[in-house]
């Protein structure tokens, strides 16, 4: 891999570690306001998707060292664990929403 080539994979994780970093920050100013199931289970799940990012990135370097066939078995486990993460933070909001603009307004 050349210098420019591992720029753009920096830029990439640079850009991803912020939008992450800011919907948890909305995930928490959200619960703060309004603290419902829905709320809950969103603040849980998206809390569940910074750790496997987290852990992924640092997984990936460990695995890294191994060998290839364990990068990929560590980059496959991550990937479904943070999917799993956003399935629950989806399902929050999912609810979030039909709870919230079901209600008959007067």
């Amino acid at each position: 891999m050349n210098n420019s080539t591992e720029i753009l994979f920096y830029i990439g994780q640079v850009i991803s570690g912020l939008a992450t970093f800011i919907i948890l920050i909305a995930a928490i100013i959200l619960f703060i306001k309004k603290k419902t199931i829905a709320t809950w289970i969103i603040l849980i799940g998206y809390l569940l998707v910074v750790l496997t990012y987290i852990s992924g990135l640092l997984i990936s370097i460990y695995a890294g060292r191994k060998s290839v066939e364990t990068l990929l078995i560590a980059q496959g486990v991550s990937n479904i664990t943070q999917s799993l993460s956003y399935l629950i933070f989806a399902t929050g909001l999912i609810i979030l929403v039909i709870t919230e603009f079901s209600k008959k307004k007067p």
